[in-house]
C-alpha cells in the first residue's frame, strides 16, 4: 500500500482536529430537554388541596361536571425539580398532566440527568436563542379607515358569519358572555391599544395573560398572528367587524417562538394548556401546528399523527377530559407534499378545524385527514379563506387566509352556543355542533362533518334539554 502524502494527511488531521473542537463546543452549548418523572411519589400536594394548583373558577368548572382532582392534576414533586436543579439543569416549566419538566441543560452534563432514578424519558427539544429585543410595533390611533357597512351588524365579517349562522346565536342575545376562551398562539401586538378590542378592555375581559416563550405577563409582542386570531372572535365594532364571540372573556397565551421552530414550542403549548386549564378556562382555541421543524432530525412522519406520539396531543385529549373544549387549526399543507393535518389536530377528542371559502368550498390549502391510525380529521370545517381579520397596527379591516382564522370563528361560535346551554357538557356542546354540520350523514378527510349550522345546533341541545325537563316535543 502507497503512504499518504504528507500534504493529504495533513489535511485530513486538520480537519478531525477541527472536527472535535467543533464538537466539543456543541456539547458545551445549552439545549432545551423535556425531561418526564416515573412518579408523584411522597408529593406535599394533594388533591384535597386543589387550591394550590388550581383556580376558584378552575375548581368550580370540575365541581359543575364531576370532575376530581385525581393524581394526573398535582404538579410533578418539589424534591425532584431540586435536584434537577442540583445536577445543573435550568428549570424552565413543570407540566402536571404529563409529570414532567422543560430544562435547559449542557448535552455535555445530559448523563447527570438522565441517571436520576426518577427520570424516565428525555428528549431534546431545541436550542435557546440569543436575547434580542422583543418585536412590538407602536399603533396608529388613527380614525377609522374601514368604512362601516350600512345595515350590516357584522360589518366586514358578515359572510362569514352568516356561513355558520352566527347571526341567529347573536340575535337571541348569545355572544359568549360568562364563558372563558383561552387563545394561545405566538404573539398579540396592538391588542392592548386597538379599538378593535375596546369592549374586552373596558369590561375586564381580557384576562390572566402570560408568556411562555419569554415567562413573564406580556403576550402583546413578538407577532401579529395572535391579534388576528383573537380578533375574529373578540372584534366589536358594530358595523365594521364583530366577531363570533364579543360578549366573551380571553385570556391571550403566548406559547409559539417565532424565531423558529423547534419541539419546545410543543413543550410551551402543553404547560400554556394546563395554565388554561388553572385559571378555569372553558374553550382552548389552539392556531398552531407542528409537521416539520427547523431541525429536520425532529420532524414527525404520517406515522405519529396517531394523537398519542406528540405531548401537545397527549395534553389536548386530558384538556378535553378536564371538561374543556379544545379547537385546534387542521393546518395549511393540503397543497404541499406533506398535505396531512399537524398536532395536535390529530389528537382524538380535539375540534380539528378545516377552512372553507366563503361559498362553503373546501379552501385548497386546508390540511387533509385521516389520522395515522384511520380517524376523520378535520372533524369540522369553518371559513377561512379571505375572511375579515383586525389589523395590528391600524383602525381598519384587512382580509386572511388560512385554517389559522377558520379555527377560531368556529371557537367564538362554539363558546357563543356553550353560552346558550351552560349546563350541557363539553361532549354535549361537540356533538351538537357536529350533528349540525352540512355533511353530518356522510363525513370525509377533506371537510370532516363539514360546516357547522349554529342555528340547528342550538335546536338540538334545545330538543335534549326539553327531553331532559319532561316537556313534550312537538
Amino acid at each position: 500500500m502507497k503512504s499518504m502524502p504528507a500534504l493529504a494527511l495533513g489535511a485530513i488531521l486538520l480537519f478531525l482536529s477541527y472536527a472535535k473542537l467543533s464538537a466539543q463546543k456543541t456539547d458545551s452549548l445549552p439545549r432545551y430537554y423535556w425531561v418526564s418523572f416515573i412518579d408523584k411519589a411522597q408529593s406535599p400536594y394533594s388533591i384535597d388541596r386543589p387550591g394550590e394548583f388550581l383556580s376558584e373558577r378552575a375548581i368550580a368548572r370540575r365541581k359543575k361536571w364531576n370532575i376530581p382532582a385525581t393524581e394526573q392534576d398535582l404538579p410533578p414533586n418539589p424534591a425532584y425539580i431540586s435536584q434537577l436543579s442540583s445536577a445543573g439543569a435550568q428549570v424552565l416549566q413543570q407540566s402536571r398532566w404529563l409529570n414532567a419538566a422543560t430544562v435547559v441543560i449542557k448535552e455535555s452534563e445530559l448523563e447527570t440527568i438522565r441517571a436520576l432514578p426518577f427520570v424516565d424519558t428525555v428528549f431534546y427539544a431545541g436550542r435557546p436563542y440569543e436575547v434580542s429585543g422583543r418585536r412590538k410595533m407602536n399603533f396608529r390611533m388613527d380614525s377609522l379607515l374601514s368604512k362601516p357597512v350600512e345595515g350590516e351588524p357584522y360589518g366586514y365579517a358578515a359572510a362569514q358569519a352568516k356561513l355558520l349562522r352566527a347571526d341567529t346565536l347573536l340575535a337571541m342575545g348569545y355572544d359568549g358572555k360568562g364563558v372563558l376562551v383561552a387563545v394561545l398562539d405566538g404573539g398579540f401586538i396592538g391588542v392592548e391599544e386597538s379599538p378593535f378590542f375596546d369592549s374586552i378592555r373596558s369590561g375586564g375581559r381580557l384576562i390572566s395573560p402570560r408568556d411562555f416563550v419569554d415567562g413573564d405577563d406580556n403576550p402583546f409582542e413578538s407577532s401579529t398572528h395572535g391579534t388576528k386570531v383573537l380578533s375574529t372572535m373578540a372584534a366589536n365594532v358594530p358595523g365594521v367587524f364583530i366577531g363570533t364571540a364579543p360578549g366573551a372573556s380571553f385570556a391571550c397565551i403566548k406559547t409559539e417562538d417565532t424565531r423558529g421552530e423547534y419541539r419546545i414550542e410543543e413543550c410551551h403549548w402543553v404547560v400554556g394548556l394546563e395554565y388554561a386549564d388553572s385559571i378555569g378556562a372553558d374553550v382552548v382555541n389552539s392556531s398552531l401546528g407542528y409537521t416539520t421543524f427547523s431541525d429536520r432530525k425532529m420532524d414527525y412522519a404520517y406515522a405519529n399523527l396517531d394523537g398519542k406520539s406528540s405531548v401537545a396531543s397527549q395534553a389536548a385529549d386530558i384538556a378535553v377530559s378536564k371538561g374543556m373544549i379544545v379547537i385546534s387549526s387542521a393546518g395549511n399543507e393540503g397543497n404541499s407534499n406533506w398535505k396531512h393535518i399537524g398536532v395536535p389536530a390529530d389528537a382524538s377528542r380535539v375540534l380539528a378545524v378545516g377552512a372553507t371559502d366563503i361559498k362553503g368550498e373546501r379552501a385548497s390549502f386546508s390540511s387533509l385527514g385521516p389520522t395515522a391510525d384511520g380517524r376523520i380529521k378535520p372533524d369540522v370545517a369553518a371559513p377561512g379563506a379571505w375572511v375579515a381579520v383586525a389589523d395590528a397596527f391600524s383602525f381598519r379591516v384587512s382580509m386572511g387566509s388560512g385554517t389559522s382564522f377558520a379555527a377560531p370563528i368556529l371557537a367564538g361560535m362554539v363558546a357563543s352556543l356553550w353560552q346558550a346551554f351552560p349546563d350541557k357538557s363539553n361532549q354535549e356542546v361537540i356533538d351538537a355542533v357536529r350533528q349540525s354540520a352540512s355533511q353530518a350523514d356522510k363525513p370525509d378527510n377533506e371537510l370532516g362533518y363539514g360546516l357547522p349550522d349554529f342555528a340547528k345546533a342550538y335546536q338540538i341541545l334545545s330538543k335534549k334539554q326539553n327531553r331532559a325537563s319532561g316537556i313534550p316535543q312537538k
